[in-house]
């Protein structure tokens, strides 16, 4: 698993908060708690490991592009300070990194720290004396424009199969019009983009993987919405499913609706449901051989009707690819009936409530039954309600309720 824990200070919201991650992390809160900021603290610390924080890699990201000095907190009751720090455990490697605003466009790296698998230790500001362990070698030092991970990767200093993995982190928000295919992605990410470009090509790229693995893995779809037949498609767009006002690629979704005539019974991405084409694109964001192993889904809850959020959270955690532990996955949501879905006693899958104390900073709570208690243990506590009924009560905070 890339991201084992996480230790946030002096970020936007976030004056100082540790987690620790699991297979698939939601959390939930109200509007403005932080949920984002949590999002975007990985998306920095990616950014960061690729030894390059910039613009350019924090919209490939799908951060948002706030002045540096936005990325530090302020707040009445404590000073304010020089740099945010991000200090990360990935596997058996430990990274930590200040970061400054040098102008308003941008950013200073000021130290990191880097703790390899063999025991060696990585330390110090760019531009000066530098060193990956003892006795130096003339590689060891490090210049004003490198960064440490970098270099440390290209020496073969330590295992990097984890960091590899967060430093492809996005965080995905896919929009309605980008999915149906009438505006397009502005982040050109591949496979898919951080708002939804690109579905129709990684549609037929992951139902041709399938067929060659053998695996129908998109059959989860037609467990999710049961109004179609059939899913793929075309380059050959038909006038009579396509008005000529709409303006799409030359490659389109298409669906066959099971309930239509057999003489027209096809629907184009254009005319489908939203929610139809947001499940979709989670899907292939688990299934694509080239997506990222490691992803943020800003309102995973986005579009869908709560049942349908239930059934697709279900889903995901019972995906291969989440089992195996080939992927992590970071989820905001505001929907109570995403929670359902969630198994408290999997310490793979893991809730944080989100919210902000009485000074406005955001705190994360992890919500966990205790060390002694059994399932039956915990229904009986809570009446045998529903996670999102427990929340929703205020029992476990990040609702207006709780806290």
């Amino acid at each position: 698993m890339p991201l084992d824990r996480l230790e946030i200070s002096s970020f936007k919201s976030i004056v100082n908060q540790t987690m620790d991650f699991g297979r698939v992390n939601v959390f939930i809160g109200a509007n403005g708690s932080g949920k984002t900021n949590l999002l975007e603290a990985i998306g920095v610390l990616s950014c960061a490991l690729s030894g390059e924080v910039s613009y350019a890699a924090l919209a490939k990201r799908g951060v948002r592009l706030s002045t540096p000095q936005v990325f530090k907190s302020s707040f009445r009751d404590i000073p304010r300070h020089i740099a945010f720090v991000l200090d990360a455990a990935m596997d058996s490697v430990h990274y930590k990194v200040s970061i400054s605003p040098k102008d308003e466009n941008q950013f200073h790296f000021r130290t990191e720290t880097l703790m390899c698998p063999e025991g060696k230790v990585s330390r110090g500001t760019r531009g000066q004396c530098l060193r990956f362990g003892v006795p130096a070698e003339p590689h060891d030092f490090l210049g004003a424009g490198e960064g440490l991970v970098p270099k440390a990767t290209y020496f073969n200093r330590f295992n990097h199969q984890p960091i590899d993995e967060l430093i492809d982190y996005a965080i995905y928000a896919p929009s309605t019009p980008v999915l149906r295919g009438i505006a397009q992605d502005s982040s050109f990410k591949e496979p898919l983009g951080l708002y939804g470009g690109s579905l129709a090509v990684a549609l037929k790229e992951t139902i041709r993987d399938s067929r060659q693995r053998g695996q129908l893995e998109l059959q989860r779809l037609f467990q999710l919405l049961n109004w179609f037949h059939s899913i793929g498609t075309t380059e050959r767009v038909s006038s009579q499913l396509q008005s000529s006002h709409v303006h799409t690629g030359n490659l389109v979704v298409k669906y066959t609706d099971r309930f239509m005539r057999d003489s027209f019974n096809a629907l184009y991405a254009y005319d489908v449901s939203e929610g139809s084409l947001y499940i979709l694109f989670v899907l292939l964001l688990l299934l694509h051989k080239k997506a990222p192993n490691v992803f943020a889904l800003d309102n995973v809850d986005n579009a869908l009707h709560p049942d349908l959020v239930w059934e697709l959270m279900r889903h995901i955690t019972q995906m291969p690819a989440i089992n195996s532990g080939d992927k992590q996955l970071f989820l905001t949501t505001h929907n109570p009936t995403t929670l359902d879905a969630i198994d408290l006693f999997d310490s793979n899958q893991r809730l944080f409530t989100v919210a902000r104390n009485k000074h406005g900073h955001t705190e994360v709570r992890r919500v966990e039954p205790p060390k002694d208690f059994t399932r039956e243990k915990w229904g009986e506590k809570y009446g045998e309600m529903r996670l999102s009924e427990i929340w929703r009560a205020g029992l476990i905070g990040g609702n207006s309720a709780g806290w």
